[in-house]
This record gives C-alpha cells, structure tokens and sequence, in this order.
C-alpha cells in the first residue's frame, strides 16, 4: 500500500521539522562516545561555516544553484535508467507494479497556497541542511579518519538511499527499485562536497534547489 504523506499538507509540513533529530540526535550520541561537547560536534558537521565571509559563500551559493539544476535535469534520466532499463528488464514490470504501489510519496496533494510556502521554506531551509549535515557532515568526515574517502562517500550514499527507502516501511521491491537513484544522488551530491573541500553550503543549496524543483514541476 502506497505511504502517501502528502495527501494532507499539514500532516507534511509537521512531519518534517523532525528532521532536525537528524543532526541532533547524530551529535549528542557521539558527544558521549568522544567525550565532547555538543557545540563541538555540530562545528564538526561544518554548520558554522555557513557563515563565512560573504563573496565566499556566494561562489558556493552560486555553484549548489547551478549544481541543484543540473541534478534536477539529470534525475529523470537516472530514475529511468535504474527502474526501467534495469530493474525492468532484470525482474520484470509486475516488480515495478509492485514497487511503485508501495512506495513512499510524499508530494502534496492540492495544497493552498500557504501550504505551499510552507513546504518550500521547509525544503530548502531545514531538509536540506539537516540531510547534508548528517549524511555529508557527519557521516563522511566522521569515517574518512577509519576509511578512505572512496569508501566514506560510499557508506553515507547507502545510509542516504536507505533513509529515502527505508526497509522497514517499503517493501524489498520498493527498496530494490528505488534504492540505486537515490545512491546516485548522493555518490553526486558527495562529490560537490569533497569537491569544495567539505563545505556544506554548496550541498544544502544543491539539495534545496533540487526537492524545490521536483516539487514544482
């Protein structure tokens, strides 16, 4: 049976402030396992230098609206590539039926207008940055000291993927089907990060940008 979050906005928009307990949850239990401090390890995640100088984090605003647009025109070839020319082909379109019956939709359905605002606010001023804190900034950076950043990057795309299609709500061929878009999401959206040397803020501005033009068109 399809998860449909949307079809009540409000029932939407309250559910994703939770996704705070993303960073904080994430930075109070390894404060204890470290013996830090809280503030230490949400600086760790790299959410205080959203605030750098100005003409820096432009750049990089500049770079995650560019990178936001480029992944939104790319993502129905990827989910076309993974759900059709693959899983399709591999197990068959009764798989597919079954898996998009099951899957978890969270676009609203009819929302007012300030539902609306609400829900874009929400996207690129909280979903976005608790997402990148957590699978980029603390996932990542918290495992490239035990692995290599290949494997890092791989691990926190997995748990991205999971989050997006957890096991326990969807059934195997929802995961299954779902499961290699989003990992491909995050192996790109890791990239932007290592490539502006760890930074969040091109990330959350990709991410943002990229769930409001999903929603939008």
């Amino acid at each position: 049976m399809t998860i449909n979050l949307g079809s009540d906005p409000w029932i939407l928009i309250c559910l994703m402030p939770l996704e705070i307990l993303l960073v904080v949850i994430p930075a109070l239990i390894s404060s204890k396992i470290e013996k830090t401090s809280f503030a230490h390890e949400i600086h760790q995640m790299g959410l205080n230098t959203l605030f750098n100088s100005f003409f820096m984090q432009l750049k990089k605003i500049i770079a995650g609206l560019v990178f936001g647009c480029l992944l939104f025109l790319i993502s129905g070839y990827l989910f076309f590539f993974f759900k059709h020319v693959i899983i399709e082909n591999l197990l068959g379109k009764a798989f597919i039926v079954i898996a998009e019956e099951n899957a978890i939709k969270s676009e609203p359905i009819r929302p007012s207008p300030l539902q609306l605002i609400l829900i874009l606010l929400f996207y690129l001023l909280l979903v976005s940055i608790c997402e990148e804190a957590f699978f980029r900034g603390f996932i990542i950076k918290k495992l490239e000291s035990k692995l290599n950043t290949r494997n890092s990057i791989l691990f926190s795309s997995l748990c991205f993927s999971l989050y997006h299609v957890p096991p326990f709500f969807v059934p195997f061929q929802t995961m299954l089907t779902f499961l290699g878009y989003y990992f491909t999401l995050g192996i790109l959206i890791s990239l932007i990060f290592k490539l502006f040397k760890n930074s969040l803020l091109p990330c959350i501005v990709c991410h943002g940008v990229f769930n409001v033009l999903i929603l939008l068109f």
